[in-house]
């Protein structure tokens, strides 16, 4: 009887999800102002506020993102980094429902199919002065195989002057599955510095085998969004983050 009861709760949460989903925030990382108060983020709809480790997993957990001064001062850009999801609630609905249509409908921290972790850069006067986005390197491999077509996404995303190179293998590098992608480009304006990153390839140490293997290869695309005038001083050194 218990369980007929979960079902049906599940079953009519989703029926009424298309009406209570419109009034879920639509507000999206790309879409923020620099320089605005982190009391003025949509705090209902970002949530689990956390930390940052450039691209890695949480950390300090935070009560609020006025919190954010728990947070170390990034050497490279002299800003906190404070890790965040998406409200995520209809997504577990769906899954416990077990509906792959209604799964990728509500699936929140994703773009373009990629699995992402969004993080806001701010400075020590409580401003959003930047972000960054990055595809997820726990995704299974056949997305993170293809994590790096985002840099194309991302640059269609902000149109203007890019700048891009394709670099060249470090030493042991080599290609995935036939590839080598390596490519970085950057965009500076008189609001904004912008930078892209994109991999695909095997660093040293990581064996092939004839079939790709999970954690065998690198695959990703982070893109980076900085006030100017946040990080004047450092835009030289935001160019090679070290990897």
């Amino acid at each position: 009887m218990r369980t007929w009861l979960v079902c049906m709760g599940v079953a009519s949460a989703l029926f009424l999800a298309p009406h209570l989903a419109l009034a879920q925030s639509t507000a999206r990382i790309f879409d923020i102002e620099l320089g605005m108060p982190v009391s003025d983020l949509p705090t209902d709809e970002w949530v689990n506020p956390a930390c940052g480790t450039n691209g890695g997993p949480p950390s300090v957990e935070l009560p609020a993102f006025a919190d954010y001064e728990r947070c170390p001062v990034e050497r490279e850009t002299g800003l906190r980094e404070v890790w965040f999801i998406y409200d995520n609630e209809w997504e577990y609905v769906a899954r416990a429902y077990g509906d792959p249509v209604e799964i990728g409908r509500y699936s929140a921290n994703v773009f373009y199919r990629q699995p992402i972790i969004t993080s806001l850069m701010i400075d020590d006067l409580g401003r959003v002065q930047g972000y960054r986005v990055i595809t997820d390197p726990r995704s299974p491999t056949e997305l993170r195989m293809e994590a790096h077509d985002l840099l194309v996404v991302f640059k269609a995303l902000f149109n203007g002057p890019w700048q891009c190179e394709d670099l060249p293998p470090g030493e042991g590098e080599e290609p995935f599955n036939g590839m080598f992608v390596k490519s970085r480009c950057i965009m500076r304006t008189d609001q904004r510095f912008m930078r892209i990153e994109a991999h695909l390839l095997r660093k040293p140490g990581q064996a092939y085998y004839a079939n790709p293997q999970e954690g065998y290869f690198e695959g990703f695309t982070r893109l980076e969004v900085y006030s100017e005038a946040a990080i004047s001083g450092q835009a030289c050194c935001l160019a090679s983050l070290p990897r």
